[in-house]
């Protein structure tokens, strides 16, 4: 009898240790578990942080660039609230500790976003997502929800250099940005929105664009630093048989804004009748233009000044004699400040900094 009451002791300590060890076992795998899961929503939250940021920074490079009606404090917020609401993050309080803010030209915060306008020294905006997630075997310990929050900082103003990628090989004139206001919706017969007809020329005319001479071996137009290093030649094809689809769309010879550059691209002779815009048109694509403000030379030695770029989307091309389109806004990732530097065009941009 004492001996199967000793049993039964032994037969309960080992109950007692398994349980325990289950518990163990169990809130190890929990921890595990819940705590990928955590890294998982903190790395999903820090997403659609960056992203809100980068929306509503846009909208602060335009009210930079002088747009009063896109540019707005509500605009601000609305671009911040669909961005988050696109990315999963729970909804903002704008104006709590935690809502987005705008930020001066050293990161400091100048005011609230939603507060009825921006700030005179605004340079960007900050905004922290919050994400609320259910746990699994933390639940077990009361922790049934956790929380993933990640704050993101990007500033909007003029983009500092010429942009990277694809330029397309027309270069238009100056006078258009100057005489037609840019188009923020569809392509319709509205006054900023109607398709405008370009004609080429070398005179700096609100219709008048010109092809340029595409196809350095080397750096060029739009190519990462520094420029000029592989040399140009002139004699290249012209873009892939006349146009596109780009995929070697840079330019000849120099980068605006370089110092000792003259920021000149060379002409391409004559129209190009065989020319074919199908690619971009049917896509509705918004490709990059050089934007040049006086020309010079002729035949192959001719040349555009080139002062900037911008956004043109096209709506037509009869062969290579004219191009039809609207002008947009194109924005630029990378460093940018809140001036425009004397240049009398320069495209907007955004930066994120974390």
């Amino acid at each position: 009898m004492k001996r199967r009451k000793g049993g039964q002791r032994e037969q309960g300590q080992v109950l007692v240790l398994f349980a325990v060890s289950l518990t163990a076992i169990l809130l190890t795998v929990g921890l595990v578990i819940d705590g990928g899961n955590g890294l998982t929503q903190r790395r999903d939250s820090q997403n659609t942080a960056d992203f809100a940021a980068l929306a509503g920074a846009r909208v602060v490079a335009e009210w930079i660039g002088g747009d009063t009606t896109n540019g707005t404090d509500t605009t601000v917020k609305n671009a911040i609230i669909k961005s988050v609401a696109a990315n999963g993050g729970d909804a903002l309080t704008f104006g709590s500790p935690n809502g987005p803010t705008y930020v001066n030209e050293s990161g400091g915060t100048v005011g609230w976003v939603g507060s009825g306008s921006i700030p005179s020294t605004t340079v960007g905006v900050r905004v922290t997502a919050h994400r609320t997630f259910n746990t699994y075997f933390l639940g077990l310990a009361g922790m049934s929800t956790l929380n993933a929050d990640a704050s993101a900082t990007a500033r909007g103003g003029y983009a500092t250099g010429a942009p990277q990628g694809s330029l397309f090989p027309a270069g238009v004139s100056l006078a258009f940005f100057q005489t037609y206001p840019f188009c923020t919706g569809d392509v319709n017969s509205s006054s900023s929105c109607s398709p405008k007809h370009l004609t080429p020329g070398s005179l700096n005319v609100p219709g008048g664009f010109g092809w340029l001479s595409f196809g350095c071996t080397g750096y060029g137009l739009g190519q990462v630093a520094p420029a000029n290093a592989g040399g140009c030649g002139t004699s290249k094809v012209f873009l892939q048989d006349e146009i596109g689809p780009p995929s070697k769309s840079y330019g000849c010879c120099t980068q605006v804004g370089l110092a000792g550059s003259a920021d000149k691209i060379q002409s391409l002779p004559g129209n190009k009748v065989s020319a074919d815009c199908s690619y971009w048109i049917d896509h509705e694509t918004t490709v990059i233009v050089p934007v040049w403000d006086y020309a010079g030379g002729t035949g192959s030695n001719a040349w555009y000044h080139i002062v900037g770029f911008a956004g043109f989307q096209i709506t037509g091309c009869s062969g290579g004699k004219d191009i039809e389109g609207v002008w947009r806004k194109a924005f630029f990732e990378g460093p940018v400040t809140s001036t425009a530097n004397g240049l009398p065009f320069q495209s907007l941009g955004v930066q994120l900094i974390h």
